[in-house]
């Protein structure tokens, strides 16, 4: 089965295949944020937007490498990382080999989470493992290709407006369909929708309000939780923009911020209120650890912290949500599923547990094989499936880039400092969101190979300009 949107975006991919891997570069970035548009449906796995012309850029990136006999990988310590990763990934299938049958696994099953938990199988190797494998290898090549590509300034700039304006796309596309809903239009943009996905989108119908229906929006970047990750990766890069006010990459930054951060509050998710928290909370902690420690620079950001919230204090206090307040929604929904008592919580705190408590003590070093087990949070996925090796070596890539994020912000100069600022505001915000509100999701999204593969860039570039200096002189 193909999408609608299939019949364009296939011809084009190819068209683009053929005149480089530099156009193939900013179409993939372009689909980055959009994870719900799919192309085609093959059975075992699908195909999203980003994917089909993110696979043709690397395979581009790889044709001309031979072509060139001057490319390849180039040294650098988060590369061997990611490498590293994705050796303990494939070695832990052997693990679904040597303990097949030791424990009940949740794995592929049609139909909501609590149909998969009744119908767990013994572990075994399986296509699945295989299928599911893909997606590390496409994301760790995505963020080698990408970084390498991203080589000076003007490539840093481009990419990040590209993804700013395509959470841009995706907060208004909030915004006006909560507009269409509200005014008995909702037909319409789930058929909007439909042009965009392999057979019917699925999408529910927003939470009614005081002022509309506007809560729990589905977008072109896929239910209310992956919007919300879209929203929260535009909020850290529009948001590090608007603290490093004079060198900002992005133009109009708090007009877009504003926008932004509106559709993350209407998102209704727990995903985003969630993010939003952690995003707040790191805002004084990332001044401090890249050593932007003047008055000036952490009063701003407070002042600009305090004032929202006590603005948005006072508008949600007006508003009911499903014939609530909007503070009783927050606790008895939103807090009490975070706690596990209500909604989703309840399966998400059994899934976790039993993920830690009986699969990862199965094979607690390598895990039980990638893709053997689904869980509902990253840690539990990684724990369960790699392992404390395999996760012990994600998070030393992740700590290794945001560390030369850090070195970057300390000591380069004008754009390229803010920039990596940007990088360093948005990275761990939303991996730390990925962790606790999505699992084998988290591994498949192009924004989580992206933002990585961003924040990587502006060392690397940065690096490059000091070796230029250093021969020059």
């Amino acid at each position: 089965m193909v999408s609608p949107v299939a019949y364009i975006l296939i011809p084009a991919a190819l068209v683009l295949f053929f005149r480089g891997r530099r156009a193939l570069l900013w179409a993939t970035l372009l689909l980055v944020p959009f994870f719900g548009v799919g192309v085609v449906d093959l059975g075992v796995t699908s195909i999203a937007g980003f994917q089909l012309f993110g696979v043709l850029f690397i395979a581009r990136c790889m044709v001309d490498d031979i072509w060139s006999t001057t490319g390849g990988l180039k040294p650098s310590r988060a590369n061997a990382v990611a490498a590293f990763f994705l050796f303990l990934c494939f070695a832990s299938l052997s693990m679904a080999v040597l303990n097949a049958g030791a424990v009940e696994v949740y794995t592929e099953t049609k139909g909501r989470w609590i149909e998969v938990v009744r119908n767990s199988v013994p572990l075994r190797l399986s296509v699945f493992n295989f299928t599911q494998i893909l997606y590390p290898i496409f994301g760790v090549l995505l963020f080698h290709f990408v970084v390498r590509e991203l080589r000076s300034l003007s490539d840093l700039r481009k990419a990040i407006n590209i993804l700013v304006w395509g959470a841009l796309a995706i907060a208004v596309m909030s915004i006006g369909s909560g507009v269409l809903y509200t005014t008995g239009q909702g037909e319409l943009y789930r058929q909007i929708l439909g042009l965009f996905s392999i057979g019917p989108f699925g999408d529910k119908g927003p939470q009614s309000a005081s002022f509309g229906r506007f809560f729990r929006m589905y977008t072109l970047a896929g239910e209310p939780g992956f919007t919300a990750l879209t929203l929260l990766v535009g909020t850290g890069l529009v948001g590090g923009s608007v603290l490093q006010k004079g060198i900002s990459p992005v133009r109009w930054p708090i007009a877009k911020f504003s926008v932004i951060l509106v559709a993350l509050l209407l998102n209704g998710s727990t995903t985003a209120y969630f993010g939003a928290v952690v995003f707040i909370t790191w805002v004084p902690i990332v001044l401090w650890y890249t050593g932007e420690t003047s008055l000036s620079s952490v009063l701003r950001p407070l002042v600009y912290v305090f004032g929202g919230v006590v603005l948005l204090g006072g508008l949600a206090s007006t508003v009911q949500v499903s014939g609530a307040p909007f503070h009783e929604w927050l606790i008895n929904y939103h807090l009490a599923k975070f706690q596990g008592e209500a909604g989703s919580g309840q399966i998400r705190a059994y899934v976790a547990w039993y993920s830690l408590r009986e699969v990862f003590l199965t094979s607690p070093i390598l895990g039980v094989g990638y893709g053997s087990h689904l869980s509902l949070s990253l840690v539990t996925f990684l724990l369960s499936n790699v392992g404390l090796l395999g996760f012990g070596a994600f998070l030393a890539f992740f700590y290794t880039v945001l560390r030369n994020t850090k070195r970057t912000v300390q000591n380069a100069r004008g754009p390229l400092r803010g920039m990596a600022f940007i990088g360093a505001l948005t990275l761990p915000p939303f991996l730390a969101t990925l962790f606790v509100a999505k699992a084998t999701s988290g591994m498949n999204m192009g924004l989580t190979w992206t933002i990585i593969a961003l924040a990587e860039a502006t060392y690397q570039v940065y690096r490059r300009d000091q070796t230029h200096s250093t021969a020059q002189v």
